[in-house]
C-alpha cells in the first residue's frame, strides 16, 4: 500500500479520498459527541463548537480534516522534504488524526489547525524571500489571533523570533514587524470590545494558568500513543541523513519543522487545564515526521510492514471503540 501512494496520479488521489473516508468510519460508528476541555480565550473558554448534532459535528470536522490533509500534502512538497510528490504526507495527516476520537469533532482545535498550516506556509515562504518585512508581518498576526484563540500560544512568541532567524539572515526591521503583527489582531479585538461593551476575561489574559500538563488517556489512547511516539522516536534517527545530505533549502525547512515542533511541545506542557485533544497542536510536524521516515525507508519490504503495523493498529483500536 505504501509504494502505491508514492505517486500523485489522479487515481490516487481518489483511492486516498476511499482511504480517508474508510477510516473514518470506525469513528462515525461510535456515534457519541465526547466532551473536551473548553479552550480558554480573550472572552472566556470554548471547547465543542457543534455539541447538539453528532452528524453534522462530525460531517463538518472531517470536511476541515480532508481539506487540511489536502493543503498539508501541498506544503510538505513545496517545503521540499522530498524529491518526488506523492500522497503519503496526507496520508499519514489522515492517520495521525484518527488517533483519538477527540480529534474528529468540530472544536476549536480544528480551527486553530487551519491558523497553524497558514502560518507554516508563510514561514516557508520567507526561506524563498529576501525581503520578507509583509510575511513577518503576517506571520505575527495570525499568531496573535491563535494567541486571541487560546491564551497559551502566548508560550509560541519567542520560537516564532527563532524560527525566523533559523531560515534566514537578521534583520532588526523583519523582527520589528512580526512584533507589530502580534500585537495587532489583539488590539483590534481589544477596541472591538470596548466599542461593542463585551466583555473581556482580562484576569485570564494577564494571568493565565500555566500549569503542567498531565496526560491521562485512555488504555486505547494509550496503545495509539505510545505506537506513534515509537515511530516518531525512528524517524528522529533517520532525520540525520536529511541535514548532511541534502540542500541548503531543505536544511532551512527542517530547522524551522524542528523548533515548530518544539514551540508547540511547549504550548502543550503548559497547557494542565487541557485533555489528550491538545496534542492536536502536534499535527503538522509529526506528521510530517512520520513521512519523511516513510519516504526514507530504503528497503521496500520494511517500509511496508512498518506502514502496515501503524494502519491496522490505529483501524484496529478504532473498530474496538465501537463496541465499547
Amino acid at each position: 500500500m505504501l509504494s502505491y501512494f508514492k505517486s500523485q496520479q489522479p487515481v490516487t488521489v481518489m483511492v486516498f479520498i476511499l482511504f480517508f473516508i474508510a477510516f473514518k468510519i470506525p469513528i462515525l460508528l461510535a456515534f457519541n459527541i465526547l466532551p473536551i476541555s473548553d479552550i480558554h480565550n480573550l472572552w472566556g473558554s470554548v471547547g465543542i463548537l457543534i455539541s447538539n448534532s453528532f452528524i453534522l459535528n462530525f460531517l463538518v470536522a472531517q470536511v476541515c480534516l480532508f481539506t487540511q490533509a489536502i493543503w498539508f500534502n501541498y506544503l510538505f512538497h513545496k517545503a521540499d522534504y522530498n524529491e518526488v510528490n506523492s500522497m503519503i504526507p496526507a496520508l499519514y495527516y489522515t492517520l495521525v488524526t484518527s488517533l483519538i476520537p477527540e480529534f474528529n469533532e468540530f472544536n476549536m482545535f480544528i480551527i486553530i489547525g487551519f491558523f497553524l498550516l497558514l502560518i507554516f506556509q508563510i514561514f516557508l515562504s520567507i526561506t524563498t524571500k529576501d525581503s520578507t518585512k509583509l510575511e513577518c508581518f503576517n506571520a505575527g498576526f495570525f499568531a496573535g489571533i491563535l494567541i486571541i484563540f487560546n491564551l497559551n500560544f502566548v508560550i509560541f512568541i519567542p520560537f516564532l523570533f527563532l524560527i525566523i532567524l533559523a531560515i534566514k539572515p537578521f534583520r532588526f526591521n523583519e523582527y520589528l514587524m512580526l512584533l507589530f503583527g502580534l500585537f495587532f489582531p489583539i488590539y483590534i479585538a481589544f477596541s472591538i470590545s470596548y466599542i461593542a461593551n463585551i466583555q473581556i476575561s482580562i484576569k485570564s489574559f494577564f494571568i493565565f494558568p500555566l500549569s503542567i500538563f498531565h496526560f491521562q488517556a485512555t488504555a486505547l489512547n494509550s496503545i495509539n500513543f505510545t505506537l506513534a511516539a515509537g515511530y516518531l522516536l525512528f524517524s528522529f534517527i533517520s532525520l540525520r541523513g536529511i541535514m548532511y545530505s541534502t540542500g541548503f533549502k531543505r536544511r532551512k525547512n527542517l530547522n524551522m519543522l524542528i523548533f515548530f515542533f518544539i514551540g508547540m511541545i511547549a504550548i502543550i506542557i503548559f497547557s494542565g487545564n487541557q485533555d489528550e485533544t491538545v496534542f492536536s497542536l502536534l499535527f503538522i510536524p509529526v506528521s510530517i515526521f512520520l513521512a519523511l521516515l516513510m519516504l526514507r525507508i530504503r528497503k521496500k519490504r520494511l517500509g511496508e510492514i512498518l506502514n502496515a503495523i501503524f494502519v491496522l493498529t490505529i483501524l484496529t483500536v478504532n473498530i474496538v471503540r465501537i463496541f465499547k
